[in-house]
């Protein structure tokens, strides 16, 4: 993870560490950010392994808003 000292310093094409991202992102964006497919989200969703209110959620707009932060978790929990 990026220290503070190095946040200047990474690559343009790199995203910010987890930390600077907001609580809630598109799910587009997500796809930029995780290298997950919009495919590889969907099904993530619609099986449940990504939960609804936890993972993601439907915004009053109705765009699919991903909380990067609770999927670091699954990831580090091995999907548990």
């Amino acid at each position: 993870m990026a220290t503070a000292a190095s946040i200047g310093t990474q690559k343009t094409n790199e995203p910010p560490p987890p930390s600077l991202l907001p609580k809630w992102v598109k799910a587009k964006l997500y796809t930029t950010i995780s290298g997950w497919t919009q495919d590889a989200i969907d099904a993530k969703r619609k099986r449940g392994v990504w939960l609804e209110d936890i993972h993601w959620k439907k915004a009053p707009d109705g765009n699919i808003m991903i909380s990067p932060s609770a999927i670091d978790q699954w990831v580090e929990s091995n999907g548990t």
